[in-house]
């Protein structure tokens, strides 16, 4: 009986007059979190204990109540968001709305131009801003950043977006020095370090020490890359500066070099061609994708390895949205028979890259409609060099038509010449390079109709 008379009155006890660690224990900060937030008994002790004793002591439920029912409808928190952020910046309980919150917020919001949804997402990020000070740290670390890297407001927005703990950072011991260093160590001038860090911003949370260092140096090493290989993969592929060399740079490079039986040097031409793959998963998307060219063209592992290093890009493409249909396409429009067809990519693999409807179909149709040639004879040239569907249909095949027919020579020669230089190219078709010139500097009218000078040739 007496322990349950000494409970109650403990139970009437304020909280102003309960003892120092009672009052980090038990005190408001406790209450609201267990019963308003639904956290445990130990999510609201560890909440409580992060306040100073006198802050926690001089709570009171109203004073938490304004704070968590202005920041949930001002920044529109479900009641787990707002869990959220109590828990990982308890001292937030504390803040006064009036000349900390709404302030500092409305200060943020109107600095970065973020719409409501836009800053909410910034507070859930990284609920410690609401305790930074404008003047003190936001304004300075903003104002810093966008003259170090020359931003303009709306690429300001999207690096803090993209990673809103910047605002944590010191700038003098972390983002200056990283900076200085990542331009440093690849060699950049600003337009190159900014553009880094624009399309990764993520690279400034990373350590120079733990992260970035090593990585470069084990990438370089490894792949022998001189500081411009270096600085190429990089610029290609910022993000490659977050993989882990163990669990991702390390077992992915071993895995291509084993499937395309790759020297050192057949490494690294395929990663400085295709950087991105470092980015791919291996089994979603590297050996689905070399499995199926593999076994839709019947190549052995030779010819696999000869495309792959001719166009390392395919290692990108999709299959079902780029590879399948364009190879449907040209074994149809050429009437080719798989052998055919396997012939034509061993022999060009960058048609793997073409476009049909920018590239190969307006080729096909300017030879058979301008140059005047049979289906079959224009399938004949382009299975015998299959380059040919890589050059410039303006610069190389109409201009050359243009001074062709100015000159009044045979048009074919557009065609059986395609793969030879400029000045070859008038030499043997008795046409002056300077016409042909002209023509490729001028958005030439249609070849049928253009007008000019008379071959020396035929005059």
């Amino acid at each position: 009986m007496m322990l349950l008379l000494v409970a109650g009155a403990a139970a009437l006890v304020g909280p102003g007059a309960r003892p120092p660690r009672a009052v980090v224990c038990r005190g408001a900060t406790y209450d609201y979190c267990v019963q308003a937030l639904g956290c445990t008994a130990q999510e609201a002790t560890k909440a409580e204990g992060a306040l100073l004793p006198n802050i926690a002591e001089s709570m009171t439920r109203t004073q938490i109540d304004c704070v968590c029912d202005w920041l949930q409808s001002s920044l529109d928190l479900s009641d787990a968001e707002l869990k959220k952020v109590v828990l990982r910046l308890p001292s937030v309980l504390s803040y006064s709305v009036e000349t900390n919150l709404a302030p500092r917020l409305d200060w943020l919001q109107r600095r970065l131009d973020l719409d409501d949804a836009q800053l909410k997402k910034m507070v859930l990020a990284l609920p410690s801003l609401l305790g930074c000070s404008v003047e003190d740290n936001l304004a300075p670390t903003l104002g810093w950043l966008q003259r170090r890297l020359e931003l303009d407001d709306a690429q300001l927005k999207k690096m803090f977006l993209a990673l809103p703990s910047l605002l944590g950072c010191s700038v003098e011991d972390n983002m200056a020095p990283k900076l200085d260093w990542l331009q440093t160590r690849l060699v950049l001038d600003d337009a190159q370090l900014k553009k880094m860090v624009l399309t990764f911003p993520h690279m400034l949370g990373l350590s120079v020490e733990d992260n970035l260092a090593p990585r470069l140096n084990w990438l370089q090493t490894r792949l022998e890359l001189d500081d411009a290989g270096l600085r190429k993969m990089v610029m290609k592929l910022p993000s490659l500066l977050g993989y882990s060399v163990e669990d991702n740079l390390a077992p992915k490079l071993e895995w291509l070099r084993t499937r395309l039986d790759l020297d050192d040097a057949g490494l690294r031409k395929v990663v400085l061609g295709r950087p991105s793959l470092l980015g791919c998963s291996v089994e979603d998307n590297l050996a689905p994708t070399l499995g199926w060219l593999q076994r839709r063209l019947d190549l052995d592992d030779a010819g696999l390895r000869k495309v792959v290093l001719v166009k390392p890009q395919l290692l990108g493409y999709s299959v079902e949205d780029n590879m399948e249909p364009k190879l449907e396409w040209l074994q149809k429009r050429l009437d080719l028979d798989d052998l055919g067809l396997r012939k034509m990519v061993l022999a060009s693999p960058p048609l793997l890259g073409y476009s049909i409807e920018g590239n190969m179909e307006p080729k096909l149709g300017f030879f058979e409609e301008e140059l005047g040639l049979s289906p079959s004879e224009v399938r004949a040239s382009i299975i015998s060099a299959p380059n040919r569907l890589g050059y410039s249909l303006k610069n190389r095949y109409r201009a050359r038509l243009e001074v062709c027919r100015a000159a009044g020579v045979d048009a074919s020669l557009v065609l059986s010449y395609a793969t030879v230089v400029d000045e070859k190219f008038c030499k043997r078709a008795g046409v002056p390079l300077e016409a042909l010139r002209a023509a490729q500097e001028t958005d030439s009218p249609s070849p049928s109709r253009s007008k000019g000078y008379v071959s020396p040739l035929r005059s």
